[in-house]
């Protein structure tokens, strides 16, 4: 499952229609269980906004922040607001009661699946069943007097539909706004052995995208509101956000991405050094791309399945054409060699054999040195290494297949030549730029680990780059070629520092910012080259970024000349 750009967009898109008003960020949106903005919830989400007004609903859902139970009442809220709102929009709404009535009949068929146990899933079930005009299931005295009082009218303004929510929470779960809060917190330091240090409540770490009704719900992040005078671009809101703590988005990495690479000691001297100027207020993330699969709940549980799931299908795309990319492999190994044979530079050595050089007879007559003769040596492929980084963010998302393919082909040809191989992805999500590396230098059996590549999130080019040229100096040899599989479009949603101001890291300005670290390699000698993976109109971009050192790989039988003649450049260039 992927919540892709597009789906934000028109989760936004939908939200703005309902509440006629397009001139703020909106608190929360909606999503289905496959990541798709949900039309229905969505729209009732404007529509809630435009009837009951902006400050009123967000102060009512603050009012339920630190709650321990804050998830289960939001929920429980959205359907009282819910009822109410359609009353007042379906007569001027003509689409409303189709649109209900079709969420209904799914929301009862996936309701009917659930732990009878599961108050909220018996509400909502209940409820929906009433819209459809359906008897309700059996209820519990309690339970049926609960959905009648959930059940608000829609002849309530603002402030009344939201004294009525607390009252129905008031009375049927004993909440008191800031008091009951006040009191968790209370109980919890009572349980606390003394001197033990404090360890953050559920409900402080509620992620900003959580399980609403059969799907997700995408909150802003806390303290950075909406509103019209709301800075977008500045929130971290991406696929998933667990800015409430620092500690609690880490956890969502590893759950997502995997093991860390290095410890939290390391990160943090990492991104003193690395997310500076135009990357300030941006994070770095190491994972080791392995494929297990810890036990997780929720939203990471399913990204870290469908992640699981597209490694399994990269392994199957390969070989499906296994014996086009075996003939690649042979054919690129065989340019590489060739490129090593012809343009390494020959080195002179003395030697106990070879052509006698009569500059140093003497040496042998009078200091018994053997070594009077000159040996030619092809320089040893050792002292050259190269880095493979791939563009993992969600614009290859129809290309991960291929993608996956094209890296473990190159470091696969690498490897057969000796030259020592270190293969990583990039991408960027919730202000993290995560680097997952599959292969380090000398684990020559582990390119099939690049089968691991999935693709999510956005893409904040210059910092990745500027994070493997970090990496660089772990490189065991003298030369170092640099080869990146990207459509080179970096996006990030985190701004960019641009001579004291900030501006989008994206379109020109992430191109420019992409550059100047590519320039900034080629500065240190390092070569630099891209294996183009974009469409015709960021050709361009491609073009501003790595001049004539990329190619486009239009078909898997053009692969291993083309890509075997930019190597061959490379090394002819050492």
């Amino acid at each position: 499952m992927e919540i892709l750009d597009s789906e934000k967009r028109r989760a936004r898109n939908l939200i703005w229609n309902a509440a006629a008003d397009y001139s703020f960020e909106p608190d929360f949106k909606a999503y289905d269980e496959d990541g798709r903005a949900d039309l229905y919830w969505n729209s009732i989400i404007g529509a809630v906004r435009k009837n009951y007004g902006a400050e009123t609903i967000e102060g009512l859902f603050e009012s339920l922040h630190g709650c321990s139970k804050e998830q289960l009442f939001e929920q429980l809220l959205w359907l009282g607001l819910e009822n109410a709102v359609y009353q007042r929009e379906a007569p001027r709404r003509p689409a409303l009661p189709s649109l209900r009535r079709s969420y209904a009949r799914r929301a009862v068929a996936l309701d009917q699946r659930a732990d009878p146990g599961d108050l909220l899933a018996t509400l909502e079930n209940a409820h929906f069943c009433r819209a459809l005009g359906q008897s309700e299931p059996p209820l519990l005295p309690r339970d049926r007097e609960m959905l009648d009082a959930l059940e608000f009218p829609g002849d309530l303004d603002g402030p009344a539909i939201a004294e009525r929510a607390l009252a129905f929470l008031h009375t049927y779960f004993h909440f008191t706004p800031g008091e009951t809060q006040a009191q968790e917190a209370e109980e919890r330091k009572r349980r606390r052995p003394l001197f033990a240090f404090r360890r953050r409540s559920e409900a402080d770490l509620l992620p900003a995208v959580r399980a609403f009704g059969h799907g997700f719900g995408e909150h802003l992040v806390k303290g950075q509101g909406g509103g019209a005078n709301a800075e977008p671009v500045q929130r971290r809101l991406t696929d998933y956000n667990l800015a409430q703590t620092e500690a609690a988005l880490r956890k969502y990495m590893r759950g997502y991405f995997g093991a860390p690479l290095y410890d939290q000691s390391q990160l943090e001297s990492l991104e003193r050094e690395l997310c500076v100027d135009e990357h300030q207020g941006c994070h770095l993330y190491y994972a080791t791309g392995d494929d297990t699969h810890e036990k997780l709940k929720g939203y990471v549980a399913a990204q870290r399945r469908n992640a699981l799931r597209q490694m399994e299908l990269n392994r199957a795309a390969y070989e499906a054409d296994a014996t086009r990319h075996r003939t690649s492999i042979r054919r690129l190994t065989a340019r590489i060699r060739n490129a090593m044979l012809a343009y390494l530079q020959p080195t002179p050595v003395r030697a106990a054999s070879g052509a006698l050089d009569a500059g140093h007879i003497w040496r042998g007559v009078y200091l018994d040195d053997d070594k009077v003769f000159t040996r030619i040596l092809q320089s040893d492929p050792g002292d050259l290494s190269v880095d493979i980084l791939l563009d993992a963010s969600s614009s290859q998302i129809d290309r991960q297949a291929v993608v996956a393919a094209q890296g473990y082909m190159i470091a696969e040809s690498l490897t057969r030549c000796h030259i020592p191989v270190r293969v990583s992805s990039f991408c960027s999500l919730s202000g993290y730029t995560v680097v997952t590396r599959y292969r380090d230098y000398y684990e020559t059996d582990k390119n099939d680990r690049i089968f691991n590549y999935f693709t999510t999130g956005c893409n904040r080019d210059g910092l990745a780059i500027r994070a493997l040229a970090k990496g660089l100096e772990d490189s065991p040899s003298e030369h170092k070629l640099v080869i990146l599989l990207s459509d080179v479009k970096p996006n990030d949603v985190i701004q960019m520092n641009h001579s004291g101001s900030f501006v989008e890291y994206a379109a020109d300005n992430g191109i420019q910012n992409t550059a100047m670290e590519i320039r900034s390699l080629t500065y240190k000698g390092i070569n630099v080259m891209c294996v183009f993976t974009g469409n015709d109109d960021d050709l361009p971009a491609a073009h501003t970024v790595y001049g004539r050192n990329f190619a486009r790989i239009r078909s898997l039988d053009q692969f291993a000349d083309t890509v075997g003649s930019l190597i061959q450049n490379q090394i002819r260039s050492l």
